[in-house]
């Protein structure tokens, strides 16, 4: 039976085509160095690796917030830490104070400057923020939550960011937990003390330091009326505590970023594989279907001009 030129037209056009695509494709692959072109290509890969960069984008919002949380954590920590380091220095002079009273006037002058100095440090330090958010004031951070007599102004609500799946840690911290303050003024417990030691200096009745009394209701506990001395400590103990939870929530905020760090290098070599082309495998595809093409032109040329008189 005769093969029509038509028909031999009409296989080498459709075998055309497909050869040409193969290498276009190829060659884009090669050019873009991605494998996944379009969806069509492979379905099921361009699935999984649109959903690894869903994953990746939902990590890359993690490990932002982790950066965020651990500045707000050093900063906190550390104006806890600072805190502490001043209230223990200061809990030697009270002590001292009420051990040896004053020696004269400019004796006592001195002292109380030294409290007044602690004093304002305690404060400042308690209304430490970070690019104008009061890290001790809760969700009320614009403004400072503590006020110079140490009165608490902030809120008891505390702003949290997820680092992780189900995991939330703080960006604000209530102060008045944090900084042991007293439910009863609403004042921070140890600044209260050295207002109280101050205004006892001013009185020149340096006896009162032995019966003067604070109620104290500090760190969920309502201690009754206690000593200067011992009101200044509960003050301190609320505040070392607290710090305590900062530092936990510094190794869990350490810890997660680390975490999702190899996540994100793990979602990274996944999606490479999935998308990145090969291509020692695309050259050598290549150069199989550039010769497969070149078979067809040469199998086309032969063909196309064959004719029985040619044998006569």
């Amino acid at each position: 039976m005769r093969v029509s030129e038509q028909s031999l037209f009409n296989t080498y056009t459709k075998y055309d085509r497909l050869r040409q695509s193969d290498i276009q494709r190829i060659t884009e692959e090669l050019s873009s160095g991605k494998k996944l072109l379009k969806p069509s290509d492979n379905s099921v890969d361009t699935i999984r690796a649109l959903r690894l960069k869903s994953l990746s984008t939902e990590l890359d919002g993690y490990n932002r917030n982790t950066e965020m949380v651990r500045s707000t954590q050093e900063v906190a920590e550390g104006a806890m830490g600072a805190i502490v380091e001043v209230g223990s220095e200061t809990r030697v002079e009270i002590t001292r104070l009420l051990n040896t009273g004053v020696l004269d006037y400019e004796d006592g002058q001195v002292i109380k400057q030294y409290l007044e100095s602690a004093r304002d440090f305690i404060t400042n330090q308690a209304n430490a923020q970070v690019g104008g958010i009061r890290l001790f004031g809760g969700v009320a951070s614009g403004s400072d939550p503590f006020g110079p007599d140490g009165t608490y102004n902030g809120a008891a609500a505390e702003t949290t960011v997820a680092i992780s799946k189900g995991v939330e840690l703080n960006t604000t911290f209530n102060g008045s937990d944090h900084m042991g303050v007293n439910i009863n003024s609403g004042k921070m417990t140890a600044v209260e003390v050295l207002d109280s030691i101050i205004g006892i200096i001013d009185s020149g009745d340096l006896t009162q330091l032995h019966t003067a009394t604070l109620a104290v209701d500090a760190n969920g506990t309502d201690h009754g009326d206690v000593k200067l001395l011992e009101a200044f400590d509960i003050g301190m103990e609320a505040m070392m505590e607290h710090r305590s939870l900062i530092g936990n929530q510094m190794k869990v905020s350490e810890d997660i970023q680390s975490q999702n760090e190899t996540i994100a290098v793990n979602f990274s070599q996944l999606q490479s594989k999935l998308e990145d082309a090969d291509y020692s495998g695309a050259i050598s595809e290549l150069q199989k279907t550039q010769t497969a093409y070149q078979a067809l032109l040469a199998a086309f040329n032969q063909n196309k001009d064959l004719s029985l008189l040619n044998y006569f």
